[in-house]
């Protein structure tokens, strides 16, 4: 399998000429930019963007809008989605482990078995649960989401900080 790799130069160019399928990329660091630096893709609009599978990592989408986008399956290891805008998007079974979405607009967001590691939704707001997702260190602290929808629906919950600040030690699986 071809992995097609691309700088965020590169992919927000295409994106400019109306290409909105980037399924399966890598991106990589630009060779302008100081290697192990986080890959700057701040405050873009990048509305109906297909990431489905693509590998993402330490991607800084602060402040970007995502909305109607498909990450179906992709990577996002230590990404930043900080005060983004992910409405009505497909993130069935993405890795989100050690991502910060703080402050991140997720209404109407597919968040189902979803891998959120060490993850950060604190004052994220949520339209709606998910279902078997990994929730293991994860913090919500004053997320808008209620602690049942955290805490049920077959999720992992293991030292999870609900939104009220008080820790669910666990391990255990929430039930239906």
């Amino acid at each position: 399998m071809i992995v097609l790799k691309m700088t965020p130069e590169e992919l927000v160019g295409h994106y400019l000429q109306g290409e909105r399928d980037f399924r399966g990329i890598k991106l990589i660091q630009s060779p302008f930019d100081v290697e192990g630096n986080e890959i700057d893709l701040r405050g873009l609009c990048l509305q109906e963007i297909n990431l489905s599978g693509a590998c993402l990592n330490k991607a800084d989408f602060t402040e970007a809008d995502l909305s109607g986008g498909n990450l179906f399956g992709a990577v996002l290891e230590q990404a930043c989605f900080r005060r983004a805008i992910v409405r009505d998007a497909n993130m069935y079974s993405i890795n989100l482990s050690w991502a910060d979405l703080t402050e991140a607009d997720l209404r109407g967001t597919i968040l189902t078995h979803m891998n959120a590691n060490c993850a950060y939704f604190d004052r994220a707001n949520f339209g709606y649960r998910f279902e078997y997702a990994i929730l293991a260190e994860t913090s919500f602290r004053d997320a808008l989401i209620p602690k049942q929808s955290i805490c049920g629906y077959g999720n992992l919950i293991w030292n999870t900080t609900m939104p009220d600040g008080t820790v669910e030690r666990g391990p255990y699986w929430g039930d239906f």
